[in-house]
């Protein structure tokens, strides 16, 4: 019989895992950050190109089927053991957070695209 070469790691105490703060402070390290920075936001250009597609119907088609493949894609996280499934859903989220940048990218473009018509307006 083999043993394994480390040997089984004992269970973190909850207060060294969150800080002082408990079960309260884990939960809160995984709650949704509304108003966060994006990382990775592109350059205005960039965002501004992304806008100036979204305008055209083409564009749109091209940043519908962006979001088919990374939002709409059914969720199919279900795997045969706990780890398995683990992973799939880590998958997922990588995938859905390619779509959540492009999205936000869309929105600085079109606020940077708003002022500069303003600008121009005026």
């Amino acid at each position: 019989m083999t043993q394994a070469a480390i040997g089984r790691r004992e269970a973190q105490p909850l207060h060294q895992l969150s800080g002082a703060d408990g079960w309260e402070g884990l939960e809160a390290m995984f709650a949704p950050q509304p108003g966060r920075p994006v990382k990775n936001q592109p350059a205005d250009e960039v965002a501004l190109l992304l806008a100036g597609l979204a305008r055209e119907p083409r564009g749109r088609q091209l940043i519908e089927w962006l979001m088919d493949i990374t939002f709409r894609q059914p969720f199919r996280a279900t795997g045969k053991t706990l780890e398995e499934t683990a992973l799939l859903a880590a998958t997922r989220q990588g995938i859905e957070g390619v779509g959540e940048v492009i999205l936000h990218a869309l929105a600085h473009g079109e606020d940077v695209l708003q002022k500069r018509e303003q600008g121009q307006d005026a």
